[in-house]
């Protein structure tokens, strides 16, 4: 909206161009998140919007409080200023921002509810479990159903009034070989299970500090730079990948209001954090950027670039399952002695291999003897550490740096093995 105005004021082309107006996205998101963070944080404190049953303290400083959450809310209303006056909003925004909307709500009902479980908690009117550190929100198989239902009515309605076909490109394939079409029948429901299914594992991984934040930048830049070269008839033939809609370029708009948004949380999510995007972020954001790779055809790449993202899903599959399975084979007591990892998801496996402690571990993990029968044995004493907030530390940047590691072989792949 404003690049309209400018250029109506003074009919200067690079008001236009998608570099300026992403370049602004960026600075507006950036900025409105930086302003609103901050008191956001104190107020939430104030009232307790945190799931961790920790009580709060009845000093100001320092804080030693329950983390809040539900600071989403202020990424999903940055990326919406950033897009309204920036982007040039057409089928594929709107159907973005209706997404990022819907799938926030869900979140947000979902952390309302472990507020309130956490407060019911705390009065005394309902027991603590004795595993649980943290408050429940709604049951799990309600807020799925309401994520299918939400997705699959945006889909329907992209179908009806968004131009998308089912084509995909498949890794490491020519589309001269193989250049899969889905019928409408197959591409509705395979375009509802990504959207859902990358909304929940961005949830499932947003579990330390600034976990999920850096694969969603990730995620989001490669979508980016698909969409402006796909989108370019000229650059699409030089590099011999599908042509997009022209309309689809006002997507490195909206992605570069998203990467503001992940980096300008991060100055405030990086460990220790002050914040967490609670579910209310995590949904929005993880549905959204999956949309986006749907109307770039690099569905099949998500599972690729977005590997942080997979491997936290499977490993808590994978788990439940051994589980399951340890249980009904060999009793209970067998199976909460043995585990396929020693916590799920991933990283909290990971926290366990690193964090020093002289009593032996009480749970013996499949995964790690196996890995010790390969030949990779597990950290010795002189590299596990007893801080906490060091060991954290190690696990994030070890996977951030595998994300960024996955974010080049997805470049690389896309635009040259093919």
């Amino acid at each position: 909206m404003l690049g309209d105005l400018l250029y109506a004021a003074w009919p200067y082309q690079i008001f236009k161009s998608v570099f300026f107006r992403s370049g602004m996205a960026f600075l507006f998101t950036y900025w409105v998140i930086v302003f609103l963070m901050p008191p956001t944080i104190r107020y939430f404190r104030r009232a307790g919007v945190t799931s961790d049953f920790v009580p709060a303290p009845q000093r100001a400083l320092p804080y030693a409080g329950g983390k809040p959450i539900m600071g989403g809310w202020v990424l999903i209303v940055a990326v919406l200023v950033g897009a309204v006056l920036w982007v040039k909003l057409n089928q594929f925004i709107v159907a973005l921002v209706l997404i990022m909307v819907a799938f926030g709500v869900i979140g947000g009902i979902d952390d309302v509810f472990k507020i309130r479980h956490r407060m019911r908690v705390q009065r005394g009117d309902e027991a603590q479990k004795s595993y649980a550190d943290k408050a429940d929100g709604i049951s799990g198989r309600v807020r799925l159903l309401l994520e299918f239902l939400v997705a699959a009515l945006v889909v329907v309605g992209l179908y009806r009034y968004v131009q998308i076909d089912g084509h995909m490109v498949v890794p490491f394939v020519p589309l001269s070989w193989f250049y899969p079409y889905l019928p409408k029948y197959l591409f509705v429901p395979f375009m509802v299970l990504i959207i859902v299914a990358g909304a929940n594992a961005v949830n499932l991984t947003d579990g330390m500090d600034s976990l999920a934040t850096v694969p969603i930048l990730t995620c989001t830049l490669f979508v980016a730079a698909v969409a402006y070269v796909g989108s370019d008839p000229d650059l699409a033939a030089r590099l011999k990948v599908p042509q997009l809609s022209g309309e689809l370029k006002e997507l490195v708009v909206y992605a570069a209001a998203f990467v503001s948004a992940g980096l300008a949380f991060l100055r405030f999510n990086a460990p220790p954090a002050m914040i967490t995007m609670g579910d209310l972020g995590a949904l929005a954001l993880g549905s959204t950027f999956s949309a986006m790779f749907i109307f770039a055809k690099v569905e099949l790449f998500l599972p690729l670039v977005g590997g942080a993202f997979v491997l936290t899903t499977l490993s808590t599959i994978i788990q439940r399952a051994f589980f399951k399975l340890a249980a009904a084979l060999k009793g209970r007591e067998f199976a909460q002695r043995v585990r396929f990892f020693y916590k799920a998801p991933y990283h909290h496996h990971l926290q366990s291999l690193w964090t020093y402690s002289e009593q032996p571990p009480q749970v013996v993990s499949v995964w790690a003897n196996l890995l010790e029968h390969v030949g990779i044995r597990k950290p010795g004493i002189e590299d596990q550490l007893a801080r906490t907030e060091d060991v954290n530390s190690r696990v994030v940047w070890r996977l951030h740096m595998v994300s960024i590691w996955l974010f080049v072989l997805a470049l690389v792949v896309y635009f040259k093995v093919r």
